[in-house]
């Protein structure tokens, strides 16, 4: 158990997220805020749009829509949060927290957007001070740790997503990430695994 790493990473993957989710999200922000304010003009202007245009079938759920590398980072960088919170998609599952807070309202507003994020940052805390705190190998080269690996190409992706020449490069370099989480998965699994029958074991052994 170390504390100290897991809370280091956690305020590491708190910056780089919290900087890159201000960013992608500023511009949604200002919408979210009119139709939230003003939500009897929003249904005026719905309503005459619908009177006006063709009836023509739009469902945002079945749309292909492509990625910023800010939100990359953000969904490779932090995974697991990123999935339970449903903060990258536009129709979250019921079971995500985005997805939870949309039904209870009964419509995307910026109060609900904002409580989504908000939990998103705490989910990235937690699960920093958890992945870091208690990391599953220790070996010679401290990078190869899963936790250290994850957060050295997330750190690689943030400063290359600030030079807009390179920008795009950023959503390659998090292929490295989504590796790191692919095989902290699996030692998780395997040592979990591996306690588990060691515990299978010794009961049998107490048993005889």
């Amino acid at each position: 158990m170390n504390w100290r790493r897991g809370f280091l990473l956690a305020g590491i993957h708190l910056a780089v997220a919290g900087t890159l989710i201000v960013w992608q999200e500023s511009r949604n922000w200002s919408d979210l805020r009119c139709q939230t304010s003003s939500p009897r003009t929003a249904t005026l202007r719905l309503a005459a749009w619908q009177e006006e245009a063709p009836a023509i079938e739009f469902d945002p759920c079945k749309m292909w829509e492509s990625v910023p590398p800010q939100r990359e980072i953000v969904g490779l960088g932090e995974l697991p949060a990123a999935v339970v919170s449903g903060w990258l998609d536009e129709c979250p599952a019921s079971w995500t927290l985005a997805g939870r807070l949309r039904a209870g309202s009964g419509r995307k507003t910026g109060h609900t957007e904002l409580r989504v994020l908000a939990g998103l940052c705490g989910l990235i805390a937690l699960q920093w001070s958890l992945v870091g705190g208690f990391p599953l190998i220790h070996p010679r080269r401290w990078w190869w740790e899963p936790g250290a690996f994850i957060t050295l190409w997330t750190l690689v992706a943030f400063v290359i997503v600030l030079i807009p020449g390179i920008r795009d490069f950023a959503s390659w370099i998090m292929l490295f990430a989504l590796i790191g989480w692919l095989y902290w998965f699996v030692l998780l699994i395997w040592m979990s695994g591996r306690a588990c029958w060691r515990l299978v074991l010794h009961r049998l052994g107490h048993t005889r």
